[in-house]
Formats: structure tokens, C-alpha cells, sequence
């Protein structure tokens, strides 16, 4: 990863555990990829110190995201049911949690500077968020990946 002065990367997830003073979820099922870094979300935009309770842990596996976080029960369920990552989401489960999925775009034009909407699934329990995320994965391989998180 390259050097981020938002994020400060953790070794392992013993370690994320050790820093963060809410239970950390690990994904059982990567479909074969490996994890590839491990960050912790420590400053904001404005470069002030994010506060344990409000950092956010980042893991990427090459080809997908799992991300989350302990923003408290209101703040998780709008980061789920008011928040867009896509569009036309829809409805599922991930553990007997309403999550909402999106589908990867569409494949984006060579000029298009935004390029393609990757697919997301997002899904709160109790006051934690959680994301998976991809641009080469589609939902049923994301919905694989959330079912695993434990």
C-alpha cells in the first residue's frame, strides 16, 4: 500500500485486534485470494486523529475489500438502508441481516474518466457496519465472501 498518512497498516489481524476496541470480523471464504494489506483508518480528510472507537479497518485481497467499522446502531443501519453504492440495489441476507447488494456497472466507456461501479454488499449488525467490494467480482461471489465473515 502506498504510504497514507490516513491509514496506518497493521501487520496482521492480531494486531487490528489489539488496537481496535470492538470485535474485528475475518471473512472465511477469500475464493482463493489472499490478503494483501491490512489498514486502519486513523486520520480524517482534516488530518485530526480518528478516535478507537470511530476507526474503520480496511483488508484487501487483490481482487475484493472487506471493511468495517463500529459506528453505533443508527449510524451503521443509515450507512446500509440511506447510503448509495450503486444503483438499483436490492435486498438480501448475510447471516440473518438485511444487507443491500449492488451490481458491478457496466463496462465503462475507454474515455470514461470514472470508470466501472463496482459491486458492493453492504450490511450492518447491531452498532458495526460492514462492506465487501469489488470491480472484477460479481455479487454472488461477494455474497459468499459476507456469509463467511465471522
Amino acid at each position: 500500500m502506498v504510504d497514507n498518512p490516513h491509514f496506518e497498516s497493521m501487520q496482521s489481524w492480531q494486531a487490528a485486534r489489539a488496537r481496535l476496541d470492538y470485535e474485528v470480523a475475518v471473512p472465511g471464504e477469500t475464493l482463493g485470494h489472499t490478503l494483501s494489506s491490512l489498514s486502519l483508518f486513523v486520520m480524517d480528510h482534516r488530518m485530526r486523529v480518528v478516535p478507537p472507537e470511530k476507526q474503520s479497518l480496511e483488508a484487501h485481497y487483490g481482487a475484493f475489500v472487506f471493511s468495517q467499522s463500529r459506528p453505533g446502531s443508527k449510524a451503521a443501519r443509515h450507512a446500509v438502508h440511506e447510503v448509495s453504492y450503486g444503483a438499483a440495489p436490492r435486498t438480501d441476507d448475510v447471516g440473518g441481516h438485511e444487507a443491500r447488494v449492488y451490481e458491478r456497472g457496466p463496462e465503462p466507456e475507454p474515455d470514461d474518466h470514472d470508470g466501472r461501479m463496482p459491486a458492493v454488499v453492504v450490511w450492518a449488525i447491531a452498532d458495526r457496519f460492514f462492506l465487501v467490494a469489488s470491480g472484477e467480482l460479481d455479487t454472488p461471489a461477494l455474497l459468499a465472501i459476507a456469509r463467511s465473515v465471522s
